[in-house]
C-alpha cells in the first residue's frame, strides 16, 4: 500500500504521504543510515525503551526531513539488506586480514563484481555506505561495552594503598607501676619513608621494574582481549535482539493493512448496499407513481 491511511501513534502530518517506489539512490541510503545512528543515539539517551513501531516511525520522519519519501516499512527492509550485505562483506575482510580463508587473495575492494558474485558476496557495496555502517556499529558496541566491563577490569590499573607504618612505645607509669602504649606518628612516618627508600633501592638493584613491566603488559594484553570478546558478544546481542524486533514490526505492519482492507471492503459493501437500496425505492416510488396515473385515468368519465 503505497499511501498510508493511517497510523498508529503517528503525527497528523504523516497520514497522507505518497512513497516513492524504486531502487534507492545512495543519497537515500546515506540518509537513512544517518536516520538510525541518531536514533540509536535518541534511545541510547532514555531510561526507557520505546517500541519498535514508534521507532521506525522515528526514523521515517528522520527521511522526510531529509528529502528520503521512504515509508518505515521501506526503511526497515531496507535496513535489513544493507545488514545482510554489510555482514558478508564485513566477514570476508576479517578472514582477508588474518589470511585464514581458502582462496582469498584480495581484499573485496579489488576484486570484480563477477568474482564477487562467485564468492556469494554483495556486488554493488559501496565504500562510503560501508564506512558509514561500521562507523554506526562501532559507536553502538562502544556505548554498550563501558557498562558492561566487569569492576576488577575497571580497578586494575588502580595500586591498592600500602597501610601505615606504626611504632608502639611501651612505657611505664611509675605512679602506679602500670606499663602501657603510645604510637610515635612522628617516628613511624620516618620509619615509613626511609622503608619506601629501601624498597626502591632493592627494587633498582635485583631489576624488579623489568619484571613489573612484563606483568603489566601481559595485564593489558588480557584486558584488551577480554574488550574485544564483550564487543562481539555485545553487537551480536544487539542485532539479534534488532531482528527479532523487526520481525515484530513487519507482523504488526501487516495485521495493520490487513485491518485496513477489510474496512475499505465493509465500506465498499455498504455502499453498494446503500446504492442497491436507492434503486429499490426509485423503482418503488416509479411503480406507485405510474400505478396512481393509470387509476386516475381508468376514473375519468368519458
Amino acid at each position: 500500500m503505497d499511501r498510508l491511511v493511517g497510523d498508529q501513534g503517528g503525527s497528523s502530518s504523516s497520514m497522507f504521504r505518497d512513497y516513492r517506489k524504486g531502487n534507492w539512490t545512495v543519497k537515500e541510503t546515506m540518509i537513512l543510515i544517518e536516520a538510525k545512528k541518531m536514533d540509536d543515539e535518541r534511545r541510547m539517551r532514555r531510561q526507557e525503551g520505546k517500541p519498535t513501531e514508534l521507532r521506525w516511525k522515528w526514523v521515517e520522519d528522520y527521511c522526510w526531513r531529509n528529502g528520503c519519501l521512504r515509508s518505515q516499512n521501506q526503511c526497515n527492509d531496507k535496513w535489513d539488506n544493507l545488514m545482510r550485505d554489510f555482514k558478508k562483506v564485513r566477514e570476508y575482510e576479517r578472514r582477508v586480514v588474518e589470511g585464514s580463508g581458502e582462496g582469498i587473495i584480495r581484499s573485496y575492494w579489488k576484486i570484480e563484481k563477477n568474482e564477487r558474485k562467485e564468492k556469494n558476496l554483495p556486488t554493488n557495496m559501496l565504500p562510503e555506505i560501508y564506512e558509514a555502517l561500521v562507523e554506526v556499529m562501532d559507536k553502538k558496541s562502544q556505548r554498550m561495552l563501558l557498562p558492561s566491563l566487569p569492576p576488577t577490569l575497571q580497578q586494575q590499573s588502580t595500586p591498592l594503598p600500602l597501610p601505615p607504618i606504626t611504632t608502639t612505645v611501651t612505657q611505664t607509669d611509675y605512679t602506679t607501676n602500670v606499663p602501657f602504649t603510645t604510637v610515635d606518628p612522628d617516628h613511624s612516618s620516618e620509619r615509613s619513608d626511609s622503608s619506601a627508600k629501601k624498597r626502591r633501592m632493592r627494587g633498582g638493584g635485583e631489576g624488579t621494574s623489568g619484571t613489573s613491566k612484563c606483568n603489566i603488559d601481559n595485564a593489558s594484553q588480557e584486558v584488551g582481549s577480554a574488550i574485544s570478546k564483550s564487543a562481539a558478544i555485545i553487537a551480536e546481542a544487539i542485532q539479534s535482539c534488532e531482528e527479532r524486533g523487526d520481525r515484530r514490526h513487519k507482523e504488526l505492519l501487516s495485521l495493520h493493512q490487513r485491518r485496513l482492507q477489510i474496512e475499505e471492503s465493509k465500506v465498499e459493501i455498504n455502499k453498494e448496499g446503500i446504492n442497491g437500496l436507492v434503486d429499490s425505492i426509485n423503482k418503488l416510488a416509479n411503480s406507485i407513481l405510474a400505478l396512481a396515473g393509470n387509476k386516475n385515468q381508468s376514473t375519468d368519465p368519458k
